[in-house]
């Protein structure tokens, strides 16, 4: 049970993250394809997986 705990911990701060530098990235016009590279290196900081 504490390895899910902290799986979702992970996935909750990624997610958190994600969408704060998402909104920054679609004001401040940033490409997509930086950006879908930027969201997948935080996923792979957290060591979690993207699966939406």
């Amino acid at each position: 049970m504490e390895k899910k705990d902290s799986y979702d911990s992970k996935l909750s701060q990624a997610r958190g993250l994600a969408s704060q530098l998402g909104m920054f990235a679609e004001e401040n016009d940033i490409p997509k394809d930086l950006w879908d590279k930027l969201e997948a290196t935080i996923y792979d900081f957290y060591q979690i997986s993207n699966d939406r």
